[in-house]
């Protein structure tokens, strides 16, 4: 009997921005949280016996996936279907339980009908009492069995967050909040305009609505905790219904232990010389030597992000520096002898061709491999991460210059796959989001200084990160050593006292292949007993090293790993909610797919 992949995401047709955001908010969500998911159109309605779970994002025709719901709730499978499905269900006359709260609004179908913020969840005390922000006119449903969290408007009225149904052998998890919408926007700050005919109105519309009204949320990485709570929600309910939902543990491992969280450091070149024409590499801005020297004390990584201008510059910007320069060619060799790696400080990321071209001179002329990008000056269009996607990079760590104070920008804590808006399409490339900027912390954008603030809230924005076992990009413009790298050196002591050094120091691009990598990893599994279940893994068919992976399995109580007769080691990773993480450190080599056998006691 062959194992099931645990869930199934519907990609509905497409027709207004609102289904894209909502589809992709759920497909980021799942793939950040680790549970292991195919994508299709649901069609094949014969397939659906691959999947324990299947989620139905909202979408502006919820009627054409009524019949797929049906079918599946048939079939015992668990359904996850947003509220505007749900309602769809009850106007043909299939009890969901729960009852609509009375006015209906209209459904969104523009990204401008989702601001200002007009609700908020409150989630469940079973996982954690927190709140977070929810987008859009709220449709409001009054649960008429097990509810888990509120919706809470801000004029006062109130329905649940998430309701749990039990109809004929399936069950049905209706989202009374647009979880999926919410998560969308925010994980497509950086691709999407609030009108598609207008290319400046994004940032114009969305950042200030971000500084003012999500304020409680701006050091709270938003998306990543509904992350975490979906996977504590399907984790809950499956095991209900006896099965399990092993995860992809958020980074990897070394010796058989767990890393807590990932650090690594990047540095725009924006300043070489004091004195551009003299061209002196014995100047306070020179600091390659001095960055790479304190890092490899604190046993960090870094990136270095150099301009290599091909187009036109506008009259008020002035490059200090040019690629051919000796002393820049000289700090080229020094970073990439040293270990650390060469980044692109993009320019030209409006067009495709000028990227290529930019990345293309500083390979050349700088004899380097460019492995990530930066935008400089922030200037966006919804295409720019296509280009950079289509240019090759492994990994973006653009930043947005307008921030008044240190803040998630797009709610993650964690890497993700940034949004093609025109063509709705998840890109391989990979976003490195949680970016503390030294600019933006020490408040040198907004004319003013923090100093010794600085450092403490770089300190609590890294154990935001911590807890939630994320990652997180130290950015300090390599010309501030002399000014800053105090601070620089104390966040990152905090950090390994607090986990015991229990660190990962990846390099930028390292950990772009470890997230490209983990989301590759296939998980079957199947019961074969009570509390006992088969679970098979199968390495990306790309791996061509070993690849260090943690399996992760939410439980309520233990759990006994065995592989071939033999039992694993196990550790404890942390609670999801009342369960238990349990991790079982692997490592995966290619080609060898092997089985695993957990048990669970109680």
């Amino acid at each position: 009997m062959a194992g099931k992949v645990p869930v199934l995401l519907v990609r509905p047709d497409i027709a207004s921005p609102l289904d894209g955001w909502s589809w992709y908010g759920a497909h980021q969500l799942m793939e950040i949280a680790g549970i292991p998911f195919e994508e299709g159109s649901g069609d094949k309605l014969d397939e659906l016996d691959e999947f324990e779970v299947v989620v139905i994002p909202n979408s502006y025709r919820p009627t054409q996936v009524l019949n797929l719901v049906q079918t599946a709730l048939q079939s015992g499978k668990v359904v996850v279907v947003g509220c505007d499905v749900a309602l769809a269900l009850l106007q043909s006359n299939i009890d969901v339980g729960a009852k609509p709260i009375l006015p209906i609004p209209l459904p969104p179908t523009e990204p401008s009908e989702l601001l200002p913020l007009r609700a908020y969840g409150l989630l469940p005390a079973a996982f954690t009492e927190t709140t977070l922000p929810l987008l859009g006119e709220p449709l409001l449903f009054a649960s008429t069995g097990l509810h888990l969290g509120e919706v809470r408007t801000f004029d006062g009225r109130r329905g649940s967050l998430v309701w749990v149904q039990k109809l004929g052998e399936g069950v049905l998890i209706g989202l009374g909040g647009r979880i999926f919408e919410t998560c969308g926007l925010l994980f497509s700050r950086f691709s999407w305009f609030a009108h598609p005919h207008r290319r400046d109105s994004f940032l114009r519309r969305i950042d200030p609505l971000w500084d003012e009204q999500l304020k409680p949320w701006h050091r709270f990485p938003v998306v990543s905790f509904y992350a975490h709570f979906l996977a504590w929600l399907l984790s809950a309910v499956l095991w209900e219904r006896g099965h399990i939902l092993p995860l992809r543990w958020w980074l990897p491992h070394q010796d058989g232990v767990p890393f807590k969280m990932a650090l690594t450091a990047l540095h725009d070149v924006e300043v070489v010389y004091d004195d551009p024409i003299w061209k002196r590499t014995d100047n306070p801005n020179y600091c390659f030597l001095q960055w790479l020297d304190l890092e490899e004390r604190l046993g960090l990584r870094s990136a270095f992000f150099f301009l290599s201008p091909v187009t036109a510059l506008p009259p008020h910007w002035r490059i200090n520096y040019d690629i051919t320069d000796e002393p820049v060619l000289a700090a080229l060799d020094l970073i990439e002898e040293r270990g650390g790696e060469i980044g692109l400080l993009s320019i030209a990321h409006a067009s495709e061709n000028a990227l290529a071209m930019e990345r293309e001179r500083l390979e050349d002329l700088g004899g380097v491999f460019v492995w990530g990008v930066r935008s400089y000056k922030f200037g966006n269009t919804p295409a720019s991460v296509r280009h950079k996607s289509a240019v090759g990079f492994a990994y973006d760590s653009s930043w947005f210059a307008g921030q008044s104070e240190p803040s998630f920008l797009t709610g993650c804590a964690h890497p993700f796959r940034p949004l093609d808006a025109e063509r709705w399409q998840v890109l391989p490339l990979v976003e490195l989001s949680s970016v503390l900027d030294d600019r933006v912390l020490f408040g040198e954008l907004m004319g003013g200084q923090r100093d010794g603030d600085a450092t403490h809230l770089g300190i609590q924005m890294c154990e935001t990160v911590l807890a939630l076992n994320g990652v997180a990009c130290l950015s300090w413009q390599q010309h501030s050593f002399n000014q800053r790298a105090t601070a620089f050196e104390q966040i990152v002591r905090h950090c390994q006292q607090l986990t015991a050094n229990e660190i990962w120091y990846p390099a930028p691009r390292e950990i772009a292949e470890w997230w490209t990598m983990r989301g590759e990893v296939k998980i079957l599994t199947r019961p074969v007993g009570k509390r006992w279940w088969v679970v098979e893994i199968l390495p990306p068919d790309d791996l061509s090293d070993a690849l260090a992976f943690v399996l992760a399995i939410p439980l309520p109580g233990k759990v006994r790993v065995l592989r071939e007769g033999n039992l694993l080691p196990v550790k404890q990773l942390g609670s999801l909610g009342k369960m238990t993480l349990w991790g079982v450190p692997l490592i995966l080599e290619p080609n060898e797919p092997f089985t695993l056998s957990i048990g669970a006691t109680i």
